[in-house]
């Protein structure tokens, strides 16, 4: 236990490797008839695939957090009324925004330039960076989903 456990903190560190251990040794209960002889380094190979495994969920979640933060940044609110969709809708809309448009707001929203800094930044005038943020903002907006959700629940009832 303590060769796998040292060997899964090398990797994800001491707070989440009792979690990678734990899991590897769960693995082997269930797979004991697999276990060759000398046992460990098919113990490492399992703590070596629990290691991926964990890794990439970790990567998953703060890929998560970056997009309901640029969500967030974007739209101006935390919107906790909207769902799933209406977030993924929103990323789309981002993603389908003109080069320009979406470097102004994501220079705005995302890394906190003023409009001013922005602008220079981007070669442009500040007035600029405002249209395009505003167009970017007009095209993203959130409040078009809450209403369309309403329109549709009250079509539904």
């Amino acid at each position: 236990m303590p060769r796998i456990f040292l060997y899964a903190a090398r990797h994800v560190g001491a707070a989440d490797a009792h979690d990678v251990a734990a899991e590897t040794f769960t693995v082997a209960w269930r797979r004991c008839d697999d276990i060759s002889d000398p046992p460990f380094p098919w113990l490492l190979g399992v703590a070596r695939h629990v290691v991926s495994n964990h890794v990439r969920t970790l990567q998953r979640g703060r890929r998560l957090q970056d997009r309901v933060r640029l969500l967030t940044a974007v739209t101006g609110q935390s919107s906790p009324h909207l769902d799933f969709a209406e977030r993924l809708e929103a990323l789309q809309r981002l993603a389908a925004l003109s080069e320009k448009e979406r470097e102004a707001l994501l220079l705005t929203a995302w890394d906190g330039l003023s409009a001013e800094e922005a602008a220079r930044l981007l070669g442009v005038s500040p007035a600029a960076v405002r249209k395009r943020i505003s167009r970017a903002r007009a095209a993203i907006d959130v409040n078009e989903f809450s209403a369309t959700a309403d329109t549709d629940l009250q079509e539904k009832s």
